[in-house]
């Protein structure tokens, strides 16, 4: 392991911190600055309302199927090196999608964007890792994730605000962003692997494509549903995908993924946990800033504001969850986070009927916050913990992976389940009655999945690295 920076490196630590965590800072941002601008976005360039998803999946597609590849890399070329193509690769695709001037542009810019984003994310995470270690590690975990819940909820704000000037500013506000973090990242530091073998070509390809086969099919249910005959022909190729690569990973002299990795209890229950909370935020995200705008009929930026108090929150817990692993240790706050995020989401279920913000969502949205901003920061803790320095980069890419995919896949199937209750009570209710119906159904699966994360939280505890 790395040791941490020496105190007269207190100024140095000082902008990694800034440098990294802003990079994931604006690539969270961007997964939901654009969703209030959309409507926008189809009228000035004349999307139909099918196409307008791509809007967003041609980001999630690239950023979901390549982020092992990009922390692969970072180990083999040069973490830094890596990191600053991805941050020129972004900011360069943000300014292409505010000056695109139809769909196409649009959507092949985003999805530049999205590679950028699956280059920078995972190697950030690597560098950070590589940095700190211990206490001060947790500490830039904390950090870590209170920027990546903050900007979720600050994205919807400030996407509402911008776009009131023009929809292209929620790109063009990337540029100025990534050419700071660009002049600082000499100050990062750099992590690179000595090269041994053959660069690991086949198992790259094997990934990179199931995942991205998994990403597109997952994402295509909302439009055609789970048991369409694409839907899963297209898994089944890409379950058929990955197996080929974990065989070839078993026997590859130096795999893209070493299957050693698994061996860590911590990286195999920890991503798992990873994978339902990533499910947990993108759901609750969706459904609560859906009741908001189709049952209470609040405007985009009206809505955008309601999330203000979530991410102060989300941001505050988050850089006190160090403190909290210390003190109950880290089975013992992720699992305490994941059930007091339970505890808001069953809350927020209990509403009446067409209930109001001040009294039934304010108060449970903020519990939520507390709890899965604790188990959002804790769980990417989990999934470093005891990592090998040389497995820093799979770790990290494990990691973003587990969470990006993770949010994917548990927000179509809710939206496939909730949608599916929505219809069977239209028979019977009316159409806004019918919606928030199906919401609701989904804000108690939601926190079912946050119970069965704590659950798994008990394989943390005969972790062998001190807190």
């Amino acid at each position: 392991m790395t040791t941490t920076l020496a105190p007269t490196g207190a100024r140095r630590a000082g902008l990694v911190m800034v440098v990294l965590v802003g990079a994931q800072f604006m690539i969270s941002m961007d997964a939901t600055i654009v969703n209030v601008a959309l409507p926008s976005i189809r009228d000035q360039l004349g999307f139909s309302d099918v196409t307008l998803s791509w809007v967003v999946n041609g980001y999630a597609l690239p950023f979901g199927g390549l982020l092992l590849l990009g922390a692969r890399l970072g180990d083999r070329l040069g973490a830094q090196r890596v990191f600053r193509w991805g941050t020129v690769i972004f900011a360069l695709s943000s300014l292409w999608c505010g000056l695109a001037a139809g769909p196409t542009a649009l959507v092949l810019a985003r999805a530049a964007q999205g590679v950028g984003a699956a280059i920078m994310s995972p190697v950030a995470m690597t560098l950070l890792l590589a940095q700190f270690d211990g206490p001060a590690r947790h500490r830039a975990l904390g950090w870590w994730g209170a920027m990546s819940g903050l900007a979720g909820g600050l994205g919807m704000l400030l996407g509402g605000v911008l776009t009131s000037a023009s929809w292209r500013w929620n790109f063009l506000i990337n540029v100025p962003i990534g050419v700071v973090i660009l002049l600082l990242s000499r100050y990062t530091g750099d992590r690179r692997l000595p090269a041994v073998g053959r660069a690991d070509v086949l198992g790259a390809l094997l990934s990179t494509t199931g995942l991205l086969l998994v990403a597109y099919a997952v994402i295509s249910t909302e439009r055609l549903g789970w048991t369409d005959w694409s839907t899963s022909g297209l898994l089944g190729v890409a379950l058929l995908l990955l197996a080929g690569f974990t065989l070839w990973e078993a026997r590859v002299r130096d795999p893209l993924v070493p299957l050693r990795i698994f061996g860590f209890r911590s990286v195999s229950a920890g991503n798992t946990v990873i994978a339902l909370v990533g499910a947990i935020g993108q759901i609750t995200y969706f459904t609560v800033t859906l009741y908001l705008q189709q049952v209470l009929d609040y405007t985009p930026l009206q809505s955008g504001a309601v999330f203000l108090p979530i991410s102060v929150t989300l941001f505050v817990v988050s850089t006190a969850v160090p403190r909290l692993i210390r003190r109950l240790g880290l089975a013992g706050a992720l699992g305490g986070g994941l059930v007091i995020a339970a505890v808001g989401l069953i809350w927020l279920a209990a509403h009446p009927p067409q209930g109001s913000y001040a009294r039934d969502v304010l108060g449970p949205t903020v519990i939520w916050a507390v709890g899965w901003g604790i188990a959002q920061a804790a769980s990417f803790v989990a999934g470093a913990q005891g990592v090998e320095a040389d497995l820093a980069g799979v770790a990290s890419g494990l990691i973003a992976t587990t969470y990006r995919l993770g949010g994917a896949i548990g927000l179509a199937a809710m939206i496939t389940l909730a949608a599916s209750h929505t219809e069977h009570l239209r028979a019977t209710e009316s159409q806004t009655r019918a919606l928030e119906g199906g919401i609701t159904y989904a804000w108690w699966a939601a926190a079912g999945c946050a119970l069965v994360a704590a659950a798994v939280t008990v394989l943390l505890q005969r972790s062998t690295e001190k807190v």
